[in-house]
């Protein structure tokens, strides 16, 4: 163990672990304030119908005001946890580049609480849109900072003859596309629920492109994890987190499916043999809710668990890491 790793605490990964289990219910949340319509239960911001945000009478509030409050309280909370994780890390953490990237994370989360709020000021559905695309994102860098932190991440020696099979390289990229693919689909996803409430004649060819491209991407990361289990395996690689990651997919699209069916109902194949499922299709029920609200969580840990399994994969390849010990960039290396 070298002098680096002797003098970190693992409280940092405790915090981290906290901030990224609290962002969670936050996305999920999020997504419940779109499905219920409720983004603009209050028209000011900063405050709750002129209350400072704490001080709002949360639990005596019903309906839109109840759902969209308790996402401001679960925002400031993960901001607290945030600016809680900086002080740690800044104590705590003698690598420079993960001080840095908490710093990150703490601007990432104001971005993310000024849109949220600039959303209700204008009470513009475009930065709706786009509030619900970055959210996965910093979901991601709180995911990232458990990984950084990890005592696996301090410790880890890549298992024998990985560095040098090229088909770990492989395993790699392929855990990159399919993070990059994942954010994608959280982003057409997010085009498909917000498109219907654009103003414009647009709108209506927007959302069949999202819900295509939306569809094309869902069966891209069915492959893509597949070919990640099957490419761990090949390679001599731990498989756990890559089975996880296709239940994950496996689910989502069970969720998917439902997903379409009560909001939009059956395609007109289907209806002319099942019928239409009026008893679910039914707008703004609780039934809805959950699975649209679940679609939603899902694809955020789809993002995460993908990102996840990249991460472990450079670190086990030592990418970016010197081979050689003793010069200056060398100690750099042992550093990360």
């Amino acid at each position: 163990m070298n002098s680096l790793q002797s003098i970190r605490s693992p409280l940092v990964h405790r915090w981290a672990w906290f901030l990224a289990c609290a962002t969670f219910p936050l996305i999920w949340w999020g997504g419940l304030v779109t499905t219920t319509g409720a983004g603009m239960a209050f028209r000011d911001w900063l405050t709750s119908d002129g209350y400072f945000m704490p001080f709002y009478p949360w639990l005596s509030s019903t309906g839109d005001k109840f759902i969209e409050h308790g996402h401001r309280l679960l925002g400031m909370t993960v901001g607290l946890l945030a600016i809680g994780l900086v002080a740690i890390t800044w104590k705590k953490e003698p690598r420079h580049w993960v001080r840095m990237f908490s710093l990150a994370i703490l601007v990432g989360v104001i971005l993310q609480g000024a849109l949220g709020g600039m959303r209700v000021v204008f009470d513009e559905r475009t930065l709706a849109l786009v509030h619900g695309c970055t959210g996965p994102l910093f979901f991601a860098m709180c995911a990232a900072m458990v990984v950084f932190t990890s005592r696996w991440w301090q410790d880890s020696q890549p298992p024998a003859g990985v560095a040098s099979n090229p088909q770990s390289a492989k395993f790699f990229r392929l855990a990159v596309l399919t993070t990059i693919l994942a954010f994608l689909q959280l982003v057409a996803g997010a085009v498909v629920r917000h498109s219907p409430h654009l103003v414009g004649k647009s709108a209506a060819a927007i959302f069949q492109a999202a819900v295509y491209f939306h569809v094309l991407l869902a069966l891209a990361i069915v492959v893509h994890g597949v070919l990640l289990v099957w490419q761990a395996n090949r390679c001599g690689l731990p498989s756990g987190r890559c089975w996880l990651l296709a239940s994950l997919i496996g689910f989502q699209i069970a969720l998917g499916g439902s997903t379409w069916i009560v909001k939009y109902g059956l395609p007109r194949w289907a209806s002319r043999i099942f019928g239409e499922l009026t008893f679910a299709n039914t707008a703004d029920n609780a039934y809805q809710a959950v699975i649209v609200t679940s679609h939603v969580a899902v694809g955020s840990l789809i993002l995460v668990t993908s990102l996840a399994i990249a991460l472990r994969a450079a670190r086990q390849l030592r990418i970016g890491i010197p081979k050689t010990i003793g010069s200056a960039s060398s100690r750099l290396g042992v550093a990360l």
